[in-house]
């Protein structure tokens, strides 16, 4: 197997876990909220634990910071090999935490450190994983590697919603509630060590080690990022806004909103996204390549467009509780969305020179996640309780869109971008 495929492999594990891991917790949290946040109000317990699912993202932006760090200064390999066991370790113990009946308050205590553990750990894997996929890869090719990293945003939350479909399926309600949601998370532990199997067996990323056997290491790879690239650092957040913003409003609120408010079955839904999860997976490859032949910003004001001009009609589909129409707002969203996956990683990489690159794309990465994805499911569902309006997160998802779209026109093309040092880096 080539090299470069080695590695988006691995790049798309760890980035699969992290949607997995951290979808899991927001589709389950109708059931961690009796478990953990026990009230006469069920949506107030539901706001207890999506508040939890937000602060999970507290953590990614420090994570982002300390292991961007790592991997600009030691190398992108071992530190991905840290932040997948850290993730392993927090989804196990995650799966075997009691819930508030057994320890009380110190329940919901312990499920928020683990989820700032979590989010810590996580800080460190997107920026890695697709950082290794576009150095490893030629400029001809970059979007097209980087976009098999990027199929993990389909497969993960495909593995989440497929998994719980088929325990749902096979288990009594009961039973899901007090055992399948724990296997979930334990079986995220056993999918972090394939992982860190795979990444101990790929090789450090040739660009790297030719700028760092050249002495040419950031000292500081943060401030220097700060100092030099601020503007390409508030232009790379910009990329994360829209997508981000509907990501987890298509897929944790969605779940919940559909059990909780419209009284859709958590099987119902779950087959639904699952099948919005495989076209995205397959969507995502395909749009990648041609980014590589049409360049990635035709592709990423294509997505943004498209998903503005969905938002209202994807919220409305949904609403209606059918389970055709949920299918028809997920496979539309997962289409038009893929348009721009792979371009604006890709992207992203190319807007930073290599000794910084690790540290800015995490950067821009995670706090973008973090104030805009971890947030997502609590505002909307919030804008629901103060309105009475169920389609109110209709217009947030249209401000996010609108700030990510502003900021793909702002850019400039970087197709065919040569890293530092991959001129003479033999493929």
């Amino acid at each position: 197997m080539k090299e470069e495929i080695k590695v988006s492999i691995a790049a798309m594990i760890g980035i699969a876990f992290e949607f997995y891991d951290f979808l899991i917790f927001g589709f389950l949290s109708g059931i961690l909220a009796e478990l953990f946040f026990p009230s006469h109000n069920k949506l107030v317990s539901l706001l207890d634990t999506l508040a939890v699912f937000a602060t999970g993202f507290a953590g990614r932006p420090l994570g982002a910071i300390v292991f961007g760090h790592l991997g600009d200064k030691i190398g992108r390999k071992y530190t991905l090999i840290i932040t997948m066991t850290l993730m392993g370790l927090s989804s196990l113990f995650t799966g075997l935490l009691p819930g508030y009946a057994a320890l009380g308050i110190l329940a919901p205590i312990l499920l928020t450190i683990l989820r700032l553990l979590q989010g810590f750990s996580l800080g460190g894997e997107f920026g890695g994983g697709i950082t290794l996929a576009a150095e490893f890869a030629k400029p001809t090719n970059r979007a097209l590697y980087v976009g098999i990293a990027q199929m993990a945003q389909g497969i993960g939350p495909l593995m989440a919603t497929g998994l719980i479909f088929v325990f749902s399926s096979i288990m009594a309600p009961p039973t899901f509630s007090s055992i399948g949601w724990r296997l979930l998370f334990v079986i995220g532990a056993f999918i972090a060590v394939i992982g860190v199997i795979i990444r101990l067996r790929i090789k450090e990323s040739p660009v790297f080690k030719r700028i760092k056997d050249n002495g040419q290491i950031s000292r500081v790879p943060l401030v220097e990022a700060f100092k030099t690239h601020w503007r390409r650092i508030l232009l790379g957040l910009g990329f994360i806004v829209g997508g981000t913003t509907l990501t987890y409003a298509t897929s944790v609120f969605a779940t919940s909103y559909l059990e909780t408010i419209i009284g859709v079955s958590a099987k119902t839904v779950s087959l639904a996204l699952t099948i919005g999860y495989v076209v995205e997976a397959i969507s995502i490859l395909v749009f990648a390549r041609i980014a590589d032949k049409v360049g990635r910003k035709p592709m990423m004001i294509t997505a943004a467009v498209g998903l503005l001009i969905l938002v209202y009609p994807y919220f409305y589909l949904i609403s209606t509780g059918q389970f055709l129409l949920i299918v028809l707002a997920q496979t539309l969203v997962a289409i038009v969305g893929s348009f721009g996956t792979g371009s604006y990683a890709t992207a992203l990489t190319e807007l930073f020179p290599t000794k910084v690159r690790y540290t800015a794309v995490s950067f821009d990465y995670h706090v973008g996640v973090a104030v805009f994805g971890g947030t997502t499911p609590f505002i909307a569902t919030y804008l629901i309780y103060v309105t009475g309006y169920k389609l109110a997160p209709v217009f947030w998802g249209i401000g996010g869109m609108i700030a990510t779209l502003v900021a793909y026109l702002i850019y400039k093309e970087t197709k065919g971008t040569v890293f530092e040092g991959q001129e003479k880096v033999e493929h």
